[in-house]
């Protein structure tokens, strides 16, 4: 196997876990007797943003078309910027041994 394809393949690998290890999920943060969550959508759809006190919540849904808000979409992004990142590695180790 030459180091182009073998770059290649590591960049597919190591974009496509960047991306799904760094997709959106959820978070919580209380404050006193305010209480927060925020979520990502299903997706892409957006997101899910509750804030709740002791009398009650409030539920506000936010709408995003952006790709990186789906999780499989965004590891198959940053896998094909990986990829092209090892492809370029291995076309400038190629180069040098010339």
């Amino acid at each position: 196997m030459n180091a182009k394809t073998l770059l290649v393949i590591v960049g597919l690998v190591i974009g496509a876990l960047a991306g799904w290890f760094t997709a959106p999920q959820a978070s919580t943060v209380d404050v006193g007797p305010l209480h927060m969550k925020v979520e990502g959508g299903d997706n892409g759809n957006g997101g899910n943003a509750t804030v709740t006190t002791g009398n009650g919540g409030i539920n506000v849904n936010v709408s995003s078309n952006s790709p990186f808000d789906d999780r499989g979409s965004r590891t198959a992004i940053f896998a094909v910027i990986g990829g092209i990142v090892g492809l370029v590695a291995g076309f400038v180790l190629d180069r040098r041994r010339v």
